[in-house]
Formats: structure tokens, sequence, C-alpha cells
């Protein structure tokens, strides 16, 4: 039977396909604002007149946060769907317990309300269409004051046919949108089951952050791979942008209390999901690191974090600071200089 974490695992893979059919949802929206652009803009070869330069500024910047807008206002009621079916999934994933589901209402609160990256969800999308469209407008403005033509203008814009349209600024935008969607809807996912757990604390009390096991995992998700927090104490993903870290809720007898410390009881059982197959759901990134070749270790550390890895001179949490943040060498050498010394 798989484990919990299994199932997480599993599903999380489920949502890394579902995070990308949403992201490339942005495609029609800038299809439409290179058409319209290149409309207006192309009206004449080239633009002196300072009125006429702010007019089309103006329209650029204006198109832009309509059709980013609409694309926002979209994704919005699908996160809203999403919540829910998160919510029902986390509690259908607990076995043998009947649970008590959030409303839908409560389950958008708490997604609403809760922030990730120092800003609240609304705010995100929000500030992406601002940044975009302004990103955009001054794009074309310098354009303009360098006395480019508005055909090469367009082209600097939209990019060219022959590298399939990638060389343009809203290549940049494109970029921005699918890292914007798979973050915010990774905040819809944990923060709807958190909801769940923190409703059902009683059978839920812990849960464990569950990183991705494979190479692209970010040095703050590697290091938090198993850590185990109490419910509505502890941090939750996304860690970063892009981020594709999750959760597994654990039982009371699932976890070892020591002082402050927290800990998940060995020898639990079942498999989790790896680059390289399925592993005991038991393994951290860590763990399982240590399991890897040398060169894989050294493509995902570095030859001096691997060097203090390796050695047993420093842990995996030991690379980033409190804030997720991940400490350069000079930083490890003044927190760490006897250590360090020895690499």
């Amino acid at each position: 039977m798989p484990s919990q974490k299994d199932k997480i695992s599993r599903h999380a893979h489920y949502l890394e396909s579902y995070y990308n059919g949403e992201a490339n949802k942005i495609d029609a929206f800038l299809r439409r604002v290179a058409k319209r652009l290149r409309i207006k803009l192309t009206q004449t070869q080239t633009v002196k007149s300072q009125a006429r330069i702010k007019t089309l500024l103006d329209f650029t910047e204006n198109t832009l946060k309509e059709e980013l807008g609409a694309f926002t206002d979209g994704l919005q009621e699908q996160i809203e769907l999403f919540a829910d079916s998160e919510a029902q999934f986390a509690a259908a994933a607990i076995k043998d317990f009947e649970m008590v589901i959030p409303s839908p209402h409560q389950t958008r609160a708490a997604v609403y309300a809760r922030p990730f990256n120092n800003r609240l969800l609304k705010d995100y999308l929000g500030d992406f269409t601002k940044e975009q469209a302004k990103a955009v407008r001054n794009a074309v403005s310098m354009g303009f004051y360098e006395g480019a033509t508005t055909q090469q203008i367009i082209r600097e814009i939209v990019g060219t046919k022959a590298q399939n349209y990638k060389n343009g600024i809203l290549n940049v935008t494109r970029s921005s949108a699918e890292r914007m969607v798979r973050t915010a809807l990774n905040h819809t996912s944990n923060v709807a089951r958190a909801k769940l757990y923190d409703d059902n604390s009683d059978i839920v009390p812990y849960y464990e952050w569950v990183s991705t096991l494979d190479g692209r995992t970010s040095p703050v998700c590697r290091s938090r791979d198993g850590k185990v927090y109490k419910i509505g104490k502890g941090q939750l993903p996304p860690a970063h942008h892009n981020c594709r870290s999750t959760t597994s809720p654990l039982f009371a007898e699932d976890v070892q209390i020591k002082g402050k410390k927290l800990t998940k009881v060995a020898n639990i059982g079942g498999k989790r999901a790896s680059m390289d197959g399925q592993v005991s759901a038991d393994l951290t990134y860590s763990d399982w690191l240590k399991k890897q070749d040398k060169s894989f270790q050294l493509e995902v550390l570095g030859k001096t974090r691997y060097n203090l890895f390796e050695s047993g001179e420093l842990t995996l949490d030991k690379f980033v600071n409190n804030r997720g943040q991940t400490l350069t060498l000079d930083q490890l050498k003044a927190k760490y200089p006897s250590v360090m010394d020895k690499i």
C-alpha cells in the first residue's frame, strides 16, 4: 500500500502537469498583445512627435494591463477551484479518519490571507500585471528615444519568426508568467492542505516538509526536506519562485519530541518518488543525496560544499540561513571558520 508521502509525491507529479497547463494559457493573451501592438505601432514608420510617442506608450501599457489583467483574473478563478480540490485531496489521502473539511469560503480565505515571498496572493497577481506592463512600455520608450523605426521596435518586443519569437521582450513576460503561475498554485495547494490539517489538528497535529528528490531542487528545499513542524507553527512552501515542495501530514505517533526539536519516527515504512525511482519514505534529501555518485553530488553542491557534506563537517541545513537564503562561501567561512579551514 502506498505510504502517505508516496501519495503526496505522486500527486505532486500530477500537479506539475496541471501547473504547466495553466501557465501555457498566457500564450493566447500574449498573441493578442503582439497583434494589437503591431497594428497600432506600425501605422507610421517613424514617430518623432512627443505627444504621439506618449499616446503610443500609454496604449502599450494599457494593452498589457488589459490582457494580463484578464489572464490573472482567469487564474484567480482557477485558484479558488483548485484550493477546494486540494483540501478534498488532503482529506481523502488520510485514511481511517473522518476529516472535517473546511468550507470553500474558509479555504479560499486562508489562501488569500497567508503571505508568501512577503506578499499576499492578490498583490502578487496584481504586481505581475503592473510590472510587466511597465517593462514593455519602457522597452518601447527606449526604442523611440534611440530613433528606432516602429518595425524595429516591434521586432524588439515580439521577437522574430526565425527564432520562434523567443528573442522578444514578450518572451520575458511569458517566462515571468510561467514562474508566477507555478508559484501561486504551489502556494494555493499548500495553504489549502494546511487549512485542512489545522481544522483536524486533533488527528493530524504535525506535518513534514517534502521536497523533490532530483538535481534541480533548491538549497533551501534540500535543507528542509524531512523537517517536522507543528500544525500552524512552521514554514510552508513555496520557499521561492517555482518551488516544487509540498507537505505531508503526520500523526502524533509518527513524531518524536526532544526538547523543542521534532523528528519523524524512523521505519514508518512505505515509498516515495525520486528521479531514479521509488525509494524508502524514510529517506530525506540528505540521505538520498549521500547514496548518489560523486559526480552528481558535485553537480548539485559544488566542490567546496561537496567536501563539507561528504566529510560530515556540515549538513545541508547549514548551507542556508534562517530565512532560507543560501550562504556564500565567505559567509560559511565567517560562520564556521574552524570547519572551513579544514577544506
